[in-house]
Order: C-alpha cells, then sequence, then structure tokens
C-alpha cells in the first residue's frame, strides 16, 4: 500500500504581489464563482528550492539552466582537479541537445542546451569519473544517476534522453484565498532629490490581501525509489518539506510589500492516497476580522466529512496558532517540529 503524506497550510498575507501573469498583473483564479488570488506552484517550489531552510537541510541542490558555457564554467570551478576540455565532452554528451547561437551585431557565439534541465555538480563529476575509468562518452546517455532531493521531489523530463526521466514524488497545488479577492491597485511615485516639484516617475501596480491556502502531496514510497533510501531515512527532508510549506513564500515584490508571514495552520496527514481539502472553500469564506479561524474551521470540518464519508484510512496532525481547530479526528501539536508520524 502506498503511503501518502498530505501538507495543507493555511497562511495570510497583507498587500502583497508575490506571483505576476504576462501581463505583470496578479495571478487570480475563478473558484466557486469568485475571484481568488493565486500562486502558482512553480513559483512556491523555486522559492522553496532557493530557501535556507531548504539548501541547509539538503547534501546538494541541481542547477536548473539551458546556458551551456554558464554551466561549463561553473564545472570547471567546482570541479578543479578535471580537465577542462573532458569537462565540456562531458556535458556534451550528457543528453540534452547542444545549440550554437550567433548574436548578429557582436557576432559572439553561445551555446545553450534544448530545454532548461536539473544538473547537478556531483552527477557531473561522477560521469567524469566513468569516461577516466574507461567509459566511452556517448555511453553517458545511458547511464542513470540517484537524482538530486529537488529532482527526485519535483522530477525531470528530458525527451532526448528519456531513461533519465525522474516521475516526480511530489504534488504541489497552486495556492488559492480561502475567500473572494479584492484586487486593488496601488499608485506610486518615484521623487526625484534634485527636481524642485513633481516626480522622477510615476506608476501603478496590483496588489491583494488574503488567507491562502497551501496543499503539497507527497508519495513517501516513490520518493524512496527515486532517492534509493528507505521511507524511514526520507524523515527528515519531509518534515524540511513540511516546514517549509510553513514559513517559505516567494520574493516577489517583497522589498516592496515585505509580505513575510508564516503560517498559522498547519494540518498533516499520513494516508493511502493524496487528498485535496480546496473544496472546503469552493463556498468563500466571508472575508472579516475572523477569516482565519473561519477558514482553519471550513478545512478542519471538511477533512472529518472526506475521511468519514469516505472511510478513509487517514491520520491527521495539525499545528494551529489561533486555537481554533477542535476535532477528535485531528490531534494539535504545540510545535511545529511536533508534526511527525511515528509508526
Amino acid at each position: 500500500m502506498t503511503t501518502f503524506i498530505n501538507i495543507h497550510t493555511l497562511i495570510s498575507h497583507p498587500s502583497s504581489m508575490m506571483n505576476r501573469d504576462d501581463s505583470g498583473l496578479q495571478k487570480t483564479a475563478i473558484f466557486g464563482g469568485t475571484t481568488r488570488s493565486r500562486i502558482s506552484s512553480q513559483c512556491l517550489k523555486r522559492a522553496i528550492r532557493q530557501s535556507d531552510i531548504y539548501t541547509n537541510a539538503v547534501e546538494e541542490g541541481s542547477i536548473r539552466t539551458n546556458k551551456f558555457d554558464e554551466l561549463l564554467a561553473i564545472c570547471i570551478k567546482e570541479i578543479p582537479e578535471a580537465d577542462p576540455k573532458l569537462i565540456e565532452e562531458v556535458l556534451l554528451n550528457l543528453g540534452s541537445k547542444v545549440k550554437t547561437e550567433t548574436n548578429k551585431e557582436t557576432k559572439e557565439k553561445t551555446r545553450h542546451f534544448d530545454a532548461v534541465q536539473p544538473y547537478a555538480i556531483g552527477a557531473i563529476r561522477e560521469a567524469i569519473n566513468r569516461v577516466e575509468a574507461g567509459m566511452e562518452l556517448k555511453s553517458l546517455k545511458n547511464t542513470v544517476h540517484i537524482p538530486t532531493l529537488d529532482v527526485a521531489l519535483s522530477g525531470r523530463m528530458d525527451a532526448s534522453c528519456p531513461i533519465r526521466n525522474v516521475e516526480a514524488a511530489m504534488s504541489v497545488a497552486h495556492s488559492l484565498t480561502t475567500h473572494t479577492a479584492d484586487i486593488e491597485v496601488d499608485w506610486f511615485t518615484a521623487c526625484d532629490d534634485l527636481a524642485e516639484q513633481g516626480s522622477g516617475h510615476i506608476g501603478t501596480t496590483e496588489f491583494s490581501s488574503g488567507v491562502f491556502y497551501r496543499y503539497a502531496s507527497i508519495n513517501v514510497d516513490l520518493l524512496a525509489k527515486n532517492t534509493k533510501k528507505t521511507p524511514e531515512e526520507l524523515s527528515d527532508i519531509i518534515n524540511t518539506i513540511i516546514r517549509c510549506f510553513a514559513q517559505v513564500s516567494p520574493s516577489a515584490k517583497q522589498k516592496t510589500f515585505a509580505a513575510h508571514n508564516h503560517a498559522d495552520f498547519v494540518m498533516v496527514t499520513k494516508s493511502d492516497q493524496p487528498l485535496s481539502l480546496a473544496n472546503a472553500f469552493r463556498s468563500a469564506v466571508k472575508n472579516k476580522s475572523d477569516v482565519m479561524e473561519e477558514s482553519i474551521k471550513s478545512l478542519v470540518g471538511h477533512y472529518e466529512k472526506l475521511v468519514s464519508g469516505y472511510e478513509l484510512n487517514s491520520i491527521a496532525l495539525a499545528f494551529d496558532m489561533t486555537d481554533s481547530s477542535d476535532s477528535e479526528q485531528v490531534k494539535t501539536v504545540k510545535k511545529l517540529s511536533e508534526l511527525v508520524f511515528v509508526d
């Protein structure tokens, strides 16, 4: 039976604009017939990968890029014991196709991979060692490496080298506000200190505020398969991901809005299936002073009905800063670090 760890958080952000669309406007979604503020899963996953909480907990992260020459320079710096020419040959034969472009004005040539892919210095070093030991360069495409944790969690798809594809062990939803969102416009000026009056620039930017529901599901068995570790050995990284979902926020416009907030409510369930509780907010919660408390009640109530109605095999632990949760099916803890399942 497959084991899933489902992470549910409710986090309140005041005025902010953490995720924009191609027009520079606040990302939104229509849910339950009303407009909600939205933060995409890609945005949240990148913020987590780059956070200190995550990077301090993993042995090595990946470098996601399609820039060949820049990656080559990093590899030469990080693997000084290897011949730079050999490093270049290894990168050219790792899998992804490499294309060369010439700048029409400067005539400068640059190389890039045909797609953005995650690369790990450790895996590149291992490939170099194999070639030095006698492996043919062309055989590198058929060599499978144990992926870094972020690749094991988020997956990898390489059409140039399907054997190195990795199925993501973690699914992450787009975050939505639990209530109807009021998208506002900030009219701002940049004053010119050397001008007698007026401003040097006038502009506008959208922003919103609200309680966001974040959801992610980790397939523990698939993560163990991807990393070649036992589920017991993965407890630390799973706890790290839980902490990231509670504490990490995207960096966009943070210098302007400083919406550095932690979750008021974190519920983690251990189950034999993934289970989103987003439908707890299909009917928008009223956006009043108790919007967080009412969101928590809706979330817990929806979970109770699902577990009872579908007779689900699910265990729930919750960290509640508001003390609003009151459920026999959800055990509360006093500290975030206590959201741990012990078999």
